[in-house]
This record gives C-alpha cells, structure tokens and sequence, in this order.
C-alpha cells in the first residue's frame, strides 16, 4: 500500500499568535510594575504563570504537529493521532460519498483549513476530519481523492433513449 500523499496540520499562524499574546502580556506587565512598584513581587508572578500557560499552549500545538499524520493511499484515507497507542481512522476510498471544505476566517487569511470526508456509515458528523492543512495541500489532497474516488466508481452505462412510438 503505497503512500500517494501526507499531510500535517499547520500550526505557525497558531504558534505566532500565541506568541504575540506573550509578548504583549510582558509589555503590560512591565507597564504595571513601573506605574504599582508596591505591587511589582505579585505582577511579575502572576505574568509567569501567564506566559507559562502561553509556553504550554505552544508545545500543544508542536505536539499535535509531531504527531498527527493524515495518509492517502491508492485504497483508504488514513488519520493517525498520539504517541505509543495512536488512533487510527480509516476510511476505503471507495466508500468516501462527501468531501466538504472548511475556511475559516483567520484560515483564509493565513492559508489553511480543514477537509471533512464523510462516508454513508458514519453514524454522526463526518467519519475522517483533517484538520489546520495548509491551502496548497489542501487543494492538491482534495483533487487527488476526488481522482482516486472516480476510479473506483464504477462507469454507468449509457441509457439508451426511447424509440418514438410509430402507429
């Protein structure tokens, strides 16, 4: 089974943003120590845990990075999360009966999205979502299970047309 294409999510916009939060949370905090000096022992604590819960949100996001992993294969649409036990879904391509795309606001303007595959099994929402792919990759992924889902569908014949009726 060979792999036709991986994607991972895109986690800069996510990271850069998360950094900027940081950055303007010092800021405020230096801003406060000078205008409170009597208070500047609880600020400069309080921006720790702040910028500490800041620093764990971006290894969150290096963590669903380093180990989320979306496959297509010639036959099934992997999707793989964790570490030692990961979750695998797997779809059969030939069993895909919807692929919707999903841009958000923030995601069109930073270039990514997601891609939703649905299958008539799926009890509830959407059986596969892979999530925050870059917009080139995304195009290139959707248009190759779109190609791999019309080879496996099978050709319909062509309807013959009714012969007019002669009295």
């Amino acid at each position: 089974m060979e792999v036709l294409m991986t994607l991972k999510p895109k986690i800069q916009p996510y990271v850069i943003m998360i950094v900027a939060v940081a950055v303007l949370f010092v800021i405020a905090a230096v801003v406060l120590t000078a205008m409170y000096p009597d208070y500047g022992y609880v600020i400069l604590i309080v921006g720790l845990l702040v910028v500490l819960l800041l620093a764990m949100l971006v290894m969150q996001q290096f963590y669903r990075r380093w180990y989320t992993t979306y496959e297509i294969t010639e036959n099934d649409v992997i999707s793989r999360f964790g570490v030692f036990a990961p979750d695998e879904d797997v779809i059969p391509v030939g069993e895909i009966s919807n692929i919707k795309i999903d841009r958000s606001f923030l995601g069109i303007i930073l270039g990514f999205g997601d891609i939703y595959l649905d299958t008539p099994s799926a009890k509830t929402d959407y059986e596969v979502c892979m999530k925050d792919i870059d917009s080139a990759e995304l195009n290139k992924a959707v248009e190759l299970i779109r190609s791999l889902i019309q080879e496996r569908r099978p050709v319909s014949m062509p309807r013959k047309k009714p012969e007019p009726e002669t009295k």
